[in-house]
């Protein structure tokens, strides 16, 4: 079996044998004329292949290049200037000024008024489904 293709099995082995049997049976059958000129124009399609293979028509490391770095560059000037905050200076100070609090309420001792706006609301959500308290 070939070891290239592990899923073959035996009657495809054969299948393959015997169709490469007859294709070389059949090609070694023509005249030498005959199997000249198809020679030829193997080894010609061969070079013309090479011809259009070996000139890509478009390279991108060439004249490509100083393009694509600018239009890189445009993109992240974009995106650095969309992602700038809208109110400057002010707006971060501002900001600072809330995280500043938030901390601070967060590293004391005492928890926040929770109860001063609804006591009822917590005590009633202490509770559990058979009205205990929680």
């Amino acid at each position: 079996m070939n070891n290239e293709q592990p899923n073959v099995t035996e009657s495809d082995a054969d299948f393959e044998r015997r169709t490469t049997k007859l294709l070389r049976d059949s090609a070694d059958a023509l005249e030498g004329r005959v199997r000249s000129r198809l020679t030829a124009a193997r080894y010609a399609a061969l070079a013309e292949l090479e011809k259009r293979t070996g000139k890509p028509r478009l390279r991108v490391p060439g004249a490509w290049l100083p393009a694509g770095v600018l239009a890189a560059a445009a993109v992240l000037a974009v995106a650095v200037w969309i992602g700038q905050p809208v109110g400057g200076p002010a707006t971060l100070v501002a900001e600072a000024t809330l995280i500043d609090e938030d901390g601070e309420i967060l590293a004391s001792n005492e928890g926040p008024d929770l109860y001063a706006d609804d006591p009822d609301f917590y005590e009633w959500a202490g509770t559990d489904q058979n009205g205990g308290a929680g």
